[in-house]
């Protein structure tokens, strides 16, 4: 059976501190994050049965001072910065050539995130810069020789892999430091150089992520003080209704949704109001968050799925109306959401829903529609457009 394209969020949220190993003093903490995807859209299954192709990296920024705390005693949490622990992407399966897809169509992708943890001491900023750009190149030279040597039939990352992995890299960070820095600067940094907390791969392949919808993860590294990092990975399918059903079902709860009512809805009467899209793609960038809050909260799973009934129900004829207890229930849901997201994202988005949503009052559901193709998803959309009226 052919895989799904999931939509796939990292989300590496805080770092807590049980010991800060400085002594008296307290600890500088830094934080270096590399994301990669090794997926069916830049990779390939050549005639030969190995991977072709080169894997998509995501980087992110800063070295000394990048986390919002860095003055960190015993028992204190970081949080990590959205730039630095935060990413989002599509990851698709890659495709198998005629005639070995008769057999397998396609090959599970991997995607994982590689963590460094960094306290400051000498190292100069230039320094720091230089060597988490050299993470960044060695990372990728790591990942793309990996993916170089799979198979059809030798999938499987060893541990042996991950930990020359880590040596090849941590050689080329500490190489590139040296060379970034004069003399008198080396010799400072020699006397007191930047400690490495901790180096983790944080790997996740297709078809664990399609089958357990969200993954936490942690690692503690009682080095240099004793600390852990924490995240979690979370994959949907990339159809709103299709997640969402997929969430109850995995659930044990008996789900209400009428799929193919509503692609019938999507197929048909959104096609009428171009631009509506826009508003269906908030909520398909932010589903792997959405569904994260849902998978934590029966109550919050049920309010959802009655509101996707009320949804399709209201849209599906011309005269519809909506009322204003339920469009008191969606104001409602979309704020818990917003209370209750990591993603400054799905934060803003919900946002920018619930003010659209406080113009629809007896709105009928072709005025309301043709509200919505005319009015771009924006934080104060009633400043700019006048909500749909009545019919009298």
């Amino acid at each position: 059976m052919a895989r799904s394209t999931l939509n796939v969020q990292f989300d590496l949220t805080h770092i807590k501190c049980h010991d800060e190993g400085d002594g008296w003093g307290s600890a500088e903490p830094y934080l270096w994050t590399v994301f990669f995807l090794v997926d069916g859209s830049t990779i390939s299954v050549n005639s030969g049965l190995t991977l072709s192709g080169n894997a998509t990296m995501h980087f992110t920024p800063g070295s000394h001072g990048n986390l919002p705390n860095d003055d960190v005693d015993a028992g204190e949490t970081v949080t990590i910065p959205a730039a630095i622990g935060e990413w989002q992407t599509l990851m698709k399966p890659i495709p198998v050539p005629p005639p070995f897809d008769a057999v397998q169509p396609d090959v599970g992708g991997v995607v994982g995130v590689v963590c460094v943890l960094m306290e400051e001491d000498n190292v100069s900023d230039s320094g720091a810069a230089a060597g988490h750009t050299a993470l960044n190149n060695a990372v990728r030279t790591a990942v793309n020789q990996i993916v170089a040597t799979r198979t059809l039939t030798n999938q499987e990352v060893t541990e042996g892999e991950l930990a020359q992995f880590e040596t090849t890299i941590q050689n080329a960070v500490s190489n590139a430091v040296q060379n970034e820095q004069n003399f008198f600067e080396n010799l400072w940094s020699w006397i007191n150089p930047d400690d490495t907390i901790g180096f983790q791969v944080f790997l996740f392949k297709h078809d664990d992520l399609a089958s357990k919808g969200t993954i936490a993860f942690s690692r503690r590294w009682k080095n240099e003080g004793d600390w852990e990092i924490f995240g979690n990975v979370t994959a949907t399918v990339t159809c709103p209704a299709n997640a969402l059903d997929n969430l109850l079902s995995s659930l044990g709860a008996r789900s209400s949704l009428d799929l193919d009512r509503m692609r019938k809805i999507r197929d048909g009467r959104f096609r009428a109001f171009p631009g509506v899209e826009k508003w269906w793609g908030l909520a398909e960038r932010n589903l792997p968050e959405a569904i994260r809050i849902l998978s934590e909260d029966e109550q919050l799973r049920g309010r959802a799925a009655e509101l996707a009934k009320v949804a399709t129900d209201f849209v599906e004829r011309p005269d519809a109306s909506i009322s204003a207890d339920q469009l008191k229930q969606l104001d409602a849901f979309f704020g818990t959401l917003a209370e209750r997201s990591t993603s400054r994202r799905l934060r803003i988005d919900a946002s920018r829903a619930q003010e659209a949503a406080r113009l629809l009052t007896r709105g009928r559901s072709d005025g309301v529609l043709k509200f919505l193709a005319t009015t771009p998803p924006a934080r104060h959309p009633a400043e700019r457009v006048t909500p749909p009226q009545p019919e009298r």
